[in-house]
């Protein structure tokens, strides 16, 4: 294993004892210090929109009742990067947010973590039992009589769109909200809103501890720090790591780090972001794992779930499922996506079955682009990314699952 992937490694320590000694040098360094030090950190958002999250912060400048709300309802399948966090160090994550809170001069912090990790809930309620000292302490230091909360997410996917997990938050059903206004106008109860990712927040202890620059000497230009990785499927040694963005690539974090294929069957494809990234195939792995880099492959490092496929995988099944994942997920409030993915899966569960027709395959990334142009929220936007990749990459197999409709006499019902 190189020794870059765990240079500096932070995100995935457990520590028995947090000490939180940043929060201390938070206070001595001040607010507008604190945000210098972001800045100069380059840092942008882990939940896969890849934000600058200092652009985000300083949209509340000199705003009343800020509100900070930690998403670890991480619905993203193939992802469990959030839960490693919040089970095994969740008193970095509390210190990360209490930092946050006092740049963003935040009244109320709502924590919304998924509704399964059971271990996750209780072992967050005890962190923040155990700091209690520190908190009663921030709110003497900042004089803000600070709230912080957690909330149980009810297993909606959808509320990876910050709208509509703020919707969930405030006790309605979990649909997207138009925009603007954006939640850093109009929140939660209609107040200054930011909301960030687990991951990204565990980044701020460590900002402050090294500095910005020193953050930022990890990585490359547009993506600087670590990240965490989640390796599953048809992998080896499947588990969360830790690399240095844009100093490993697909390859080397496949095989180097993931042991490569399990039971040495042959790879196929690799997702490399989530079920809402393009997958990638044998000629996209020597691609760097960092923003741009992706992009420029034609995918996304998303949230960080790399999926593995072997040559057993079929690729129009697992087309089938994200498909039938979409089209329940969505929150059916807007007539795009809702309609788009039920048309899509439609469509895709017939050519499964061997009832596929000549002209599937266009109309199907017909309605996905369409979908992803006129929905309002990220659901929508980029369902069809896979099903459009694996259409384009492995046309022929989608095509012999089409020959074998005629061959049986397939027709519309």
């Amino acid at each position: 294993m190189k020794e870059t992937i765990y240079l500096k490694a932070w995100l995935a320590q457990d520590r028995d004892k947090w000490p939180y000694a940043y929060l201390e040098k938070a206070y001595a360094t001040g607010r507008a210090g604190c945000l210098s030090e972001l800045e100069k950190s380059g840092l942008v958002g882990r939940g896969g929109a890849g934000y600058s999250t200092a652009k985000k912060w300083h949209m509340v400048d000199g705003k009343d009742q800020v509100v900070l709300i930690c998403n670890g309802d991480e619905g993203e399948p193939g992802t469990f990067k959030d839960r490693y966090i919040l089970e095994n160090n969740p008193a970095m994550l509390l210190e990360g947010i209490l930092i946050a809170a006092y740049m963003l001069s935040a009244h109320e912090v709502y924590i919304y973590i998924r509704g399964e990790y059971s271990k996750a809930l209780k072992q967050m309620k005890t962190a923040i039992d155990e700091a209690d000292v520190v908190i009663n302490r921030f709110r003497i230091m900042t004089g803000v009589n600070l709230s912080v909360q957690i909330v149980k997410g009810q297993g909606a996917y959808v509320c990876g769109d910050e709208t509509s997990l703020i919707n969930s938050i405030e006790g309605q059903r979990p649909n997207s909200r138009m925009k603007p206004p954006y939640p850093t106008e109009s929140g939660l109860r209609g107040l200054p809103t930011v909301v960030n990712n687990v991951e990204t927040l565990c980044n701020i202890p460590r900002i402050i501890s090294e500095g910005g620059q020193a953050f930022a000497a990890l990585g490359v230009e547009g993506s600087r720090g670590t990240k965490l990785v989640c390796l599953s499927g048809k992998i080896a040694k499947p588990g969360v790591y830790e690399i240095e963005l844009g100093k490993v690539t697909l390859r080397e974090l496949i095989w180097d780090i993931g042991g490569g294929i399990a039971n040495g069957r042959d790879f196929k494809f690799v997702i490399p972001g989530g079920i809402s990234t393009p997958l990638l195939i044998e000629e996209d792995l020597d691609t760097p794992i960092d923003y741009r880099s992706m992009r420029e492959a034609g995918s996304s490092i998303g949230s960080g779930a790399v999926i593995v496929a072997d040559d057993t995988v079929s690729v129009v099944e697992t087309a089938c499922s994200v498909g039938d994942f979409y089209m329940k997920e969505t929150c059916g409030i807007c007539f795009p996506c809702r309609e788009g993915n039920r048309q899509i899966e439609h469509l895709l569960k017939r050519i499964k079955e061997g009832r596929g027709e000549t002209g599937y395959l266009e109309l199907i990334c017909d309605i996905s682009q369409t979908t992803s142009l006129a929905a309002r929220c990220g659901l929508g936007q980029s369902a069809g990314n896979f099903i459009e990749s694996a259409i384009f990459k492995f046309e022929g197999e989608f095509d012999s699952y089409i020959q074998k409709s005629k061959k049986s006499g397939g027709e519309l019902e």
